[in-house]
């Protein structure tokens, strides 16, 4: 009937017991049953992660007949591997191994707390055995680096853990003085860098060994490329296991000491001798004994070494990543970095440039020096290297050898033409404008923008066609043809004729990885230091920016599906691309200027392109831009509307919410904006309704003059007309200029005396009126120098004053603001009717 049993969901407790015996019977083999098919425990692993089959719920949780059948079911699967890792045959004592380490990650707390020690020693037996295969060998130690992360989860186990972990040194020391296997190797280093980082305790007593034994694997011959990285790693990390300053120091001397040593047989006949003794004279300590280099006393050098240059390119390599993995790495206690010892190393080797002295010439062949040129760019390479993780591990505490990186890296950078130095020059530069900060910038803004200049060069950009930039759903075909159709042919092309693919940035002098580093440069630069290149390179670098970021999306959005037929192109490449073209063309838009932003236009219609056309990373991000630009787009939009404390003390100055954008100075009014600020409240508190007077006199000490201003009467309306002398001609109407009753003819009696210059007065229905004080009401504009030098009010806070003088005229009875008298209306001089509007 156990077959007719149903089950709510997939989620049901019943099916975890079943499943994993299905899988025991299926594709675990057992003693009598060969194994058949290896690629079968992909989905027993697969099975056991995804259903969680391994995890025993409490008893109280559960119902108690069903804790015991699932608990039944991981004893007969534990079981079962035991038997499995005691097979004397190899291919199933591989599985049992394999199997434990899943067991170890996924199996309850309870369960692993009990069993550990025995998974543990079944293990470790397969590592000291010498009859082992490779296979078991390499399995048991990744089984038992997933038993030790287990174990150093609980915190009560943590003595017995450095107890079972101490056990492991002499036999992995065995092993690495054998000659094992590259699989072998990465799983011993795998389960050390496992050990050193959660139990280090572990190599107090065999700390010395286990650094000569990794330290002749650095230096053996055989070792592959790929595993003297890894050894290097691990030779980083060693330092940890004791984790006082001493053995830091101790270990980062050593490095120096033998990388020295190195270069100074790599060297040989191209730099003077004492140059290498003096290297080595700066890296001891005054009144102590040099320590001996890694390897011994000739620093790893044997006989082989002697007369292969790319063996000791690859080890000097190799001991610069593991000095750089030590700058990065964190440690628990102090340590003083050398690094005047640090930049002599990567000076020396950058300054070498494979050119023969004249002096040394007799002592170097032609053939050596063209062995040396072959492997100087890798040494450069790992000099950068060096020096960035240099700058990253001491900061702004590089300050006193400021100098000497700024002047190393502008030396270098004017010599350096292949494009991976350079990229990794662009990185330095900027680690270096991100840790030292604003004047880091001063020193290397020139230098950046010449060089990222240089990598923009939008001369070596090959387009697409203007077809396709316009029909951007092309077809395949239509694609690729257009991207080869200004490929130029000489007679008359053949119906079969062979047109090369053309892929846009594909043939450029720079490739894609050095323009996305030198325009990210550009960009830490606008960010750092932005405000400092105004009058000097600011200008340059937004046009050079503009220019890269159009070139790199009209027409031809990254997306998958406009590339996916082109194999050698890399779709990832041109987003990346396009991405940094973006951010750093949208850093030039919001960098600190002096002046507004030059191609704010074109950058807005960029990134809304974009944000509809483009691929969703590359949208993501321009919708991002159009956000951050509003900034830049409204600088003055502040909150004003909505606030009765405004509109009730201010009745006349209702215009201010529809004309705040186009008031230079309305930022002090915007302190009543702001409920929390008691200076703004206790203002407000003590104010009393002002007078036109009053409002004039405020606006007096705080408005810029203005060049002229007229007032068109009639109509009903009234149109203030501001000519800014620091802006353009801003035209503001008035939404509250109450309706004037001036007529557009005033009686000549009512004027006083006229003179003959008067009867020249436009009669077309334009006055121009003064709004100033009580004590300068009685003058009047006209279009001459004098009129040109009176102090003019905001246009805004003249409406409010004009408003009420027209009312005053025939309406008004408010003896607070006087009325219009004889002496208002002066005459103006012949010059000013080329100044008046018609």
């Amino acid at each position: 009937m156990a077959s007719f049993e149903r089950f709510e969901d997939m989620c049901d407790l019943r099916l975890k017991p079943k499943i994993l015996r299905n899988l025991l019977s299926e594709y675990v083999p057992n003693e009598k049953q060969p194994l058949t098919n290896f690629l079968s425990l992909s989905k027993v692993v697969s099975t056991i992660s995804t259903h969680k089959l391994l995890s025993e719920s409490p008893p109280a949780s559960i119902d108690q007949k069903l804790h015991a059948i699932s608990k039944s079911a991981v004893d007969d699967w534990v079981a079962r591997l035991l038997a499995l890792v005691s097979s004397d045959m190899p291919d199933k004592s591989w599985v049992g191994i394999c199997l434990i380490g899943v067991t170890c990650q996924e199996c309850s707390s309870d369960r692993f707390f009990k069993s550990y020690s025995v998974w543990f020693n079944s293990l470790l037996s397969h590592l000291k055995n010498p009859a082992s295969s490779r296979i078991v060998r390499v399995a048991s130690c990744t089984s038992i680096s997933d038993l030790l992360t287990r174990l150093s989860r609980f915190s009560n186990t943590k003595k017995d853990a450095v107890s079972h972990a101490s056990k492991l040194i002499l036999p992995i020391i065995k092993l690495l003085d054998e000659d094992s296997s590259e699989a072998l190797l990465e799983g011993i280093v795998h389960l050390l860098s496992t050990i050193v980082l959660l139990f280090p305790a572990a190599f107090h007593s065999n700390y010395d060994k286990i650094e000569a034994a990794i330290a002749s694997k650095i230096f053996s011959a055989k070792t592959s490329s790929n595993m003297l990285k890894k050894f290097a790693h691990f030779l980083a990390l060693l330092p940890k296991a004791k984790g006082d300053e001493g053995t830091w120091s101790l270990m980062m001397q050593k490095l120096l000491i033998s990388i020295n040593v190195h270069l100074n047989n790599f060297f040989q006949g191209l730099e003077e001798e004492t140059k290498g003794t003096k290297a080595i004279q700066r890296l001891t300590p005054p009144g102590k004994d040099s320590p001996l280099p890694l390897g011994g006393q000739n620093g790893g050098l044997d006989d082989a070494s002697w007369n292969s240059e790319q063996l000791i390119v690859s080890r000097v390599s190799a001991l610069m990543f593991c000095t750089s993995t030590m700058l990065t790495t964190s440690y628990k206690s102090k340590i003083n970095i050398p690094v005047g010892s640090l930049l002599s190393l990567v000076e020396r080797v950058l300054l070498m440039n494979g050119s023969l002295p004249r002096a040394m010439s007799p002592f170097m062949t032609g053939i050596q020096q063209e062995l040396v040129c072959a492997e100087l760019p890798a040494l450069h390479s790992s000099a950068l290297e060096l020096l960035c993780a240099t700058l990253k591990s001491t900061r702004s505490q590089l300050l006193p050898y400021a100098a000497s990186v700024v002047r190393l890296v502008s030396s270098y950078f004017r010599k350096c033409s292949l494009p991976e130095l350079r990229i990794k020059l662009y990185s330095i530069t900027t680690t270096l404008l991100k840790s030292m900060g604003i004047g880091m910038a001063m020193q290397l803004a020139q230098e950046v923008v010449i060089n990222a200049s240089v990598d923009l060069d939008q001369t070596s950009l090959e387009a697409f066609d203007v077809a396709s930039s316009k029909n951007p759903s092309l077809t395949n075909g239509a694609l690729l043809q257009a991207c080869s159709k200004k490929r130029k042919h000489s007679g008359v092309e053949a119906e079969n004729s062979v047109f090369e693919v053309r892929i846009p940035h594909n043939h450029s002098r720079s490739p894609i990885s050095l323009k996305i580093a030198s325009l990210e440069a550009l960009e830490t630069l606008l960010t750092i230091g932005g405000a400092l290149g105004s009058d000097s390179w600011r200008e340059s670098v937004d046009n050079l920016l503009l220019t890269t970021a159009t070139n790199a999306c009209e027409g031809r959005w990254a997306n998958a599906e406009t590339y996916h037929c082109l194999p050698n192109k890399s779709t990832t490449d041109l987003v990346e691309f396009q991405l940094a073209a973006l951010r750093a063309f949208s850093a030039s838009l919001v960098s600190p200027s002096r002046v507004r932003p030059a191609f704010l236009a074109e950058g807005l219609e960029l990134f809304r392109t974009g944000k509809l056309q483009a691929g969703m990373k590359v949208a993501g991000f321009c919708a991002h831009a159009l956000m951050s630009l509003e900034v830049v787009i409204h600088p003055r939009a502040l909150p004003l509307d909505g606030l009765p404390t405004l509109s009730n003390r201010f009745p006349e100055s209702n215009s201010f919410g529809s004309q705040k954008h186009n008031t230079p100075n309305l930022n002090k009014l915007n302190v009543i904006a702001h409920d929390g600020d008691d200076l703004g409240n206790r203002w407000l508190a003590k104010a009393d309704v002002p007078s036109n007077n009053a409002i004039q006199r405020t606006f007096d000490s705080t408005l810029p003059l203005q060049e002229s201003k007229r007032l068109k009467v009639g109509n009903d309306l009234a149109t203030v007309v501001s000519l800014s002398v620091q802006d353009h001609t801003d035209i503001v109407a008035s939404e509250n200029v109450q309706q004037a009753d001036v007529p557009e003819k005033v009686p000549e009696e009512s004027l006083g005396p006229v003179s003959d210059k008067d009867v020249t007065a436009p009669k077309d229905g334009y006055q121009e009126v003064v709004s100033g004080t009580q004590e300068g009401k009685d003058l009047a504009i006209s279009g001459t120098q004098e009129g040109e030098d009176l102090a003019f009010k905001d246009s805004l806070m003249e409406e409010a004053s004009i408003g009420k003088k027209i009312e005053s005229l025939g309406e008004s009875d408010d003896d607070s603001i006087p009325s219009l008298q004889e002496g208002d209306f002066l005459s103006s001089s012949d010059d000013s009717d080329s100044d008046i509007e018609s």
